[in-house]
């Protein structure tokens, strides 16, 4: 799931020798048309502050949670006209952007690169590798948050299977009521069921206790106040009324990464 990878390549030592990577004036201006970010259960608790956390599609395999950063296609009430970012909390999935993992094979992935970011050229910036084509800090620090992330998706696709066996998720449409604007729906998104959760048994509750899941569910349940949150920056700005979409995503959790 790229969302804003305009055009990702593999990172290549020799094709992307002098490389340096800038952030670019405006440096989240990419992340102003989607109104989902994925996020993985670590960043529940800071995320669940600030934005509503839900559940993304309802099938195990295509299931991942996201945080609602807008009610409407193309709007993103979080990235300012400057593209800065204005709440505190920015999720991991925006932070590795120009970077991803792409899929390789044999639960293999590779570091890939979006070409398109601005930012990305060979005058000005950090560098990426030395004359003899080695990983410079810059990359070296990039690529073990990368695999971080990759651990935390991973640790984040079991919970997510998890819910799934416990029956704990359940649909939920979200009604907008604007003030002086027709109200309307986003439908394709699950919730956990608190009165299901109340109605494990001790060894269920003890092994999400156990794992630090029963922390994230918690965590999503408290962030879904932030909803009249979002209502609230849509009646500030002032927006004509736009197309409501349902939000749809697929993680892709790959092992392994390497730079050719």
């Amino acid at each position: 799931m790229l969302l804003f990878y305009d055009k990702p390549v593999p990172l290549d030592r020799n094709v992307h020798r002098t490389a340096k990577l800038k952030h670019a004036a405006g440096g989240f201006s990419f992340a102003k048309t989607t109104n989902f970010v994925p996020v993985a259960g670590v960043e529940f608790a800071a995320a669940g502050r600030e934005y509503p956390i839900v559940f993304s599609g309802s099938e195990v395999h295509t299931t991942v949670p996201v945080i609602l950063v807008g009610l409407r296609r193309d709007e993103n009430f979080f990235v300012d006209a400057d593209g800065q970012w204005q709440d505190s909390y920015v999720p991991a999935f925006v932070r590795r952007y120009p970077f991803v993992l792409a899929e390789k094979g044999d639960d293999q992935f590779t570091v890939c690169v979006d070409e398109a970011y601005p930012g990305f050229n060979t005058t000005d910036g950090e560098p990426l590798f030395d004359a003899e084509g080695r990983e410079q800090p810059f990359l070296r620090n990039t690529l073990d948050f990368l695999r971080e992330y990759q651990g935390q998706m991973k640790r984040t696709q079991a919970f997510v299977r998890r819910l799934h066996e416990l029956r704990l998720l359940t649909p939920k449409v979200v009604q907008v009521v604007p003030k002086n604007k027709s109200a309307f729906v986003m439908q394709g998104l699950q919730i956990v069921d608190e009165q299901k959760l109340l109605q494990l048994d001790d060894q269920q509750v003890q092994t999400l206790f156990r794992s630090g899941e029963l922390s994230w569910i918690y965590a999503h349940l408290l962030s879904l106040a932030n909803l009249q949150r979002l209502t609230s920056r849509l009646d500030r700005q002032g927006h004509q009324t736009a197309k409501p979409a349902a939000v749809t995503a697929t993680p892709r959790i790959r092992k392994r990464s390497r730079v050719n």
